[in-house]
């Protein structure tokens, strides 16, 4: 048979994963994007709403508290549907949260943020399954870009959130309502996902018992540092800015270069971590180098050069949350102890995370500047450091609290 023959038989073959690829980039989209349109936004929401900076700072907190809470949960819920079913209902009611919030009523943002949060706990549980069942020989490279996807919705949020707010004479309503396109969008796409044979998942099976792992809490810790320093300085970072001295515009354009710079961060560091094997603690070391040096910049002199604070930050932040996801794969003793500490490090992290935007918000009520809370987000970031140098090496961490040799 002639390659030309073959080739309409391979295309066909190949169609329905290149759909579900472009699916799951438009899901991948939307599962920041709501959460960062509210940044460059927080100041004129507040001042419409008469709403202090805690108030604020409980919106960005909500869908941290479900990313806690539903991790643990989610995977029933494919097992229940399928991951494609589970995944079109997560993305309905994505768009319901969303449509919510765009009202411009607080108490309908509180309760469109906590539908919008479950939503995307549902989604970063459940991705993760169907990539490994449907592209289960590209499965890193699929992840890599489904996770640049996911920054560059991110980016694109924080960067037109402005204008599109100006575009609409200063009301702020437009952007979170355009957030609800990219969800429709995402949703509509996913239908057609339905004609395929739905994949089960086998993630809700018992998971090990990691709470007396000392390991384990320190990964928990160093994933929940993480995860605080990048969503309140995603929720107040162009508040700051603003507070300063910079414009509105400008300061958007900040979160978004921080938000942006984080990409090449998701491909270099688990790079240097490979390559550095028997000297992980070096490789973790050196790249937590940026954040500690953009948080001092900050702390110290935000105006002086604001462009690269951020940009370390921004680097700093994608080594580290790509670092995260890597360790709990590394330490694991087996798949089954590995989803386990997902598990553990998801729930826990993100109920330290969510602490963070609303304390930072409450500091600044109280303080009335930005210098404590700026110290509380050092003292994270050292925190994240230690953590991160003292579970970058050990032996894999077993089931039943014993260890094995070092991985070699």
């Amino acid at each position: 048979m002639s390659p030309s023959s073959r080739a309409p038989g391979a295309l066909r073959r190949s169609g329905p994963l290149l759909g579900f690829l472009a699916a799951l980039m438009l899901l991948a989209a939307n599962m920041r994007t709501g959460i960062v349109v509210l940044g460059p936004l927080a100041d004129g929401i507040g001042e419409d709403l008469n709403l202090d900076a805690a108030a604020l700072g409980l919106l960005t907190t909500l869908p941290l508290l479900c990313f806690a809470v539903l991790s643990l949960f989610a995977p029933r819920l494919g097992d229940r549907l399928g991951l494609e079913r589970a995944l079109l209902m997560v993305l309905w009611l994505l768009l319901a949260g969303l449509i919510a919030r765009a009202f411009g009523v607080y108490w309908l943002m509180v309760a469109g943020t906590l539908v919008m949060g479950a939503a995307i706990a549902v989604m970063n549980v459940l991705t993760p399954g169907l990539v490994r069942q449907r592209f289960p020989h590209r499965v890193a490279a699929v992840t890599a870009l489904y996770s640049v996807t996911m920054s560059c919705g991110a980016s694109a949020a924080a960067a037109l959130a402005v204008p599109v707010r100006d575009l609409f004479q200063g009301d702020w309503r437009w952007p979170l309502a355009a957030s609800g396109v990219v969800a429709l969008v995402g949703a509509l796409a996913w239908l057609p996902m339905l004609r395929f044979k739905p994949s089960r998942t086998t993630l809700a099976l018992p998971r090990p018992s990691l709470w007396r792992q000392r390991d384990a809490w320190i990964l928990s810790l160093f994933f929940g540092s993480q995860s605080l320093l990048f969503y309140t300085l995603t929720a107040w970072l162009a508040k700051f800015y603003i507070d300063t001295g910079v414009s509105e515009a400008e300061a958007g354009r900040l979160l978004t270069l921080f938000t942006i710079t984080g990409m090449p961060a998701n491909f270099l560091a688990p790079l240097l971590f490979a390559l550095l094997r028997r000297r992980r603690r070096l490789a973790v070391g050196l790249l937590q180098l940026p954040p500690l040096i953009g948080m001092v910049g900050l702390l110290a002199a935000p105006l002086t050069a604001p462009v690269l604070w951020v940009v370390l930050l921004g680097f700093g932040q994608g080594c580290m949350i790509a670092l995260g996801l890597t360790l709990m794969g590394v330490r694991g003793a087996d798949a089954r102890v590995s989803a386990g500490l997902s598990g553990m490090c998801q729930s826990l992290g993100y109920l330290l995370a969510a602490t963070g935007p609303v304390t930072l918000g409450a500091l600044y009520d109280l303080s009335g500047d930005w210098l404590l809370p700026m110290w509380l987000l050092m003292g994270v970031t050292v925190a994240q450091a230690v953590a991160g140098v003292r579970v970058a090496e050990g032996p894999p961490i077993q089931a039943d609290g014993t260890t094995t040799s070092p991985e070699r």
